[in-house]
């Protein structure tokens, strides 16, 4: 705790703006954790401890908290206390996840698409809210209506993202997200373009229509079996596999 007291004292100094008494509570703690005094999982002294040592009023203390909680530094837990958290690292996973992604071939994609899609098709089948139909065939409307290739694939890209948010796992919706942003990649919209002629989305717009029509009889398999047939269309399309 030697670190705090060596901080501005708010209370020695009645001119001290709060901001700045909230920002020297942060750079003291930051510091301590930062330096290795306070490990994760570290229990810090309480908001009473806190108070003296710094001299500062409870409800500026509490600000502070608030704001490295919110940074992800600190961990509160009603009864318990505050606790230095875990380095957060899912971001750099996250990063090196899109990476991956938007290095991968459109061959991976449309794999990885095959094994997720159908499967998501068929949780949506019994999750999906009146809503969320009507918003997949509002994305069939526009794609149908789509003036070029890029709006049709824009439109498309939507279909399939509602599909896969209406089974309601928040994990696939994110992975799929991630996934999803391969279809801005130069590649991808090169092969768009000179594969999907009138009579391709002329056979999009009918097959779209049959996913979302099982989807609306709650019929988990045919959802499934019709978005595996449409994903082998267009990977054929795409890539002659």
């Amino acid at each position: 705790m030697d670190q705090i007291s060596s901080q501005p004292d708010a209370s020695a100094n009645p001119r001290m703006r709060k901001s700045d008494a909230v920002a020297a509570i942060i750079e003291t703690i930051e510091s301590n954790i930062e330096q290795g005094l306070w490990k994760p999982g570290f229990r810090l002294p309480t908001e009473r401890e806190l108070e003296l040592r710094l001299g500062v009023a409870r409800n500026t203390l509490r600000k502070s908290l608030k704001k490295l909680e919110e940074d992800g530094k600190i961990v509160r837990q009603i009864g318990r206390g505050s606790f230095v958290a875990e380095p957060a690292t899912s971001n750099n996973v996250m990063t090196s996840l899109l990476n991956q992604v938007l290095g991968s071939s459109p061959s991976e994609v449309m794999e990885i698409r095959l094994v997720l899609e159908p499967w998501a098709a068929g949780l949506a089948a019994t999750r999906a809210t009146a809503a969320d139909l009507m918003q997949m065939r509002d994305c069939i409307a526009h794609a149908a209506g789509a003036p070029d290739v890029p709006t049709f694939e824009k439109w498309d890209g939507e279909l399939h993202q509602t599909i896969i948010s209406s089974a309601k796992n928040g994990l696939l919706a994110g992975l799929y997200e991630a996934i999803n942003t391969v279809r801005h990649q130069p590649e991808w919209m090169k092969l768009k373009q000179r594969t999907v002629t009138d009579d391709r989305r002329a056979a999009y717009h009918r097959q779209h229509g049959e996913i979302v029509d099982a989807l609306a009889e709650r019929d988990p398999e045919k959802a499934a079996r019709l978005i595996r047939d449409h994903l082998i269309a267009v990977r054929i399309s795409l890539l002659g596999e």
